[in-house]
């Protein structure tokens, strides 16, 4: 039985040099990074080497890195950090955000911080038209991710934010960005961005929160004063040098986009003759995303179907996994409940070709068919 693995917005392989350079700094006799010895000083040295890197990925400076576990964890702290700072802020998000940042935003209703959904238009881009009603007498904090996890929508953050002005504080998700469209962080005049390791074929259990230098956040954990003092604790120094490599490949990577897009457009025709819907056709997306679907076809069911053919795909997004409710992306772009329910993601990486692509074309024809007329024997 083949194996074929279409999740990459879930996570992606490890690179193999990201490998060897882990391997390497597993293999030295390392010291604590804060121990003022010649092992100390020389992990020390790894961490910010690999600091630089990161920052060169995403066109930040090196000292506006703060290393993280997960995208989540940065999320959450740019969220509570700025809460705690801001009382008084009102918080805004997109109504497409990962969860890991409108849980956040949602429970500082709570502890009586206003925070409030910005809507998105049938294509999956932010209704700007809803910026208007912001007072800029108050102090206005927006999150919005730069590119969305299902439906590979792309953000113009740099237009938003323009229009938006100084006076309004923009945060963005762009875990989903890195490596897959040319991202820098200070050329957006973004006032945070999370990013992660993972999704660029770096090890999982490492990210960063990129934050502008000058801006007051609250430290995420108190201790030691490692990261500057907003993040303490001894820092993971194999996973580090790991997200560094996988950064500094990450520039290489953005090379092979319009293979992916070929990939991408080829399986989307080839789709839609089977019957299929493509959510978000029309709007700029990433070229490795495709989010599709067949009517009356549940889509956890032909997911299920089609890993009994050794292949990996998804239906959304991997924290949400086991959540059988319809996808709230597709909900907030206007989309039926049961249209919704059929999502399936196709999320290519470096490692998949076109007889990749013709092979799980084959199967989900074969699956659909059965499927429907299982459906039809029902009815």
């Amino acid at each position: 039985m083949s194996s074929l693995y279409f999740d990459n917005n879930a996570t992606t392989m490890v690179d193999p040099e990201v490998i060897q350079s882990m391997q390497e700094c597993w293999s030295s006799q390392l010291g604590n990074p804060s121990s003022n010895h010649s092992f100390g000083r020389k992990a020390h040295q790894l961490v910010e080497e690999a600091r630089i890197k990161v920052a060169n990925a995403v066109g930040a400076l090196p000292k506006e890195v703060f290393f993280t576990s997960s995208g989540s964890e940065s999320n959450n702290w740019f969220v509570n950090g700025m809460a705690k700072v801001n009382p008084d802020a009102k918080f805004f998000y997109g109504a497409t955000e990962h969860p890991c940042i409108s849980k956040p935003m949602q429970q500082l209703q709570n502890i009586g911080i206003f925070s409030e959904v910005i809507p998105v238009k049938t294509s999956g881009e932010v209704d700007e038209t809803f910026f208007k009603k912001l007072n800029k007498n108050d102090i206005n904090i927006v999150s919005l991710m730069y590119v969305n996890n299902e439906s590979g929508v792309i953000h113009d953050l740099k237009k938003i934010k323009e229009n938006l002005g100084s006076n309004v504080l923009m945060h963005s998700d762009a875990v989903q960005a890195l490596g897959k469209i040319k991202l820098e962080f200070n050329d957006l005049n973004l006032d945070a961005m999370s990013i992660s390791s993972h999704k660029v074929n770096g090890p999982q259990g490492i990210a960063a929160l990129v934050i502008k230098n000058g801006l007051d956040i609250e430290p995420l954990i108190y201790g030691g004063g490692q990261e500057s003092g907003l993040r303490s604790g001894t820092e993971n120094i194999a996973s580090i040098v790991g997200f560094g490599k996988a950064c500094e490949l990450a520039k290489e990577k953005l090379k092979k986009t319009v293979h992916l897009k070929e990939l991408r457009d080829f399986f989307e025709k080839n789709i839609k003759l089977l019957g299929g819907v493509i959510f978000a056709e029309a709007s700029p997306r990433v070229s490795n995303t495709s989010f599709f679907g067949f009517p009356n076809i549940d889509g956890a069911t032909l997911i299920t179907a089609l890993d009994k053919h050794g292949i990996g795909i998804a239906s959304g997004s991997a924290c949400s996994s086991n959540n059988k409710e319809p996808s709230h992306v597709l909900l907030a772009m206007g989309i039926e409940d049961q249209q919704a329910q059929s999502a399936v993601r196709l999320s290519l990486g470096d490692q998949n070709t076109k007889e990749d692509i013709v092979f799980l074309l084959e199967k989900i024809k074969l699956e659909v068919n059965r499927l429907l007329t299982y459906t039809s024997i029902l009815n």
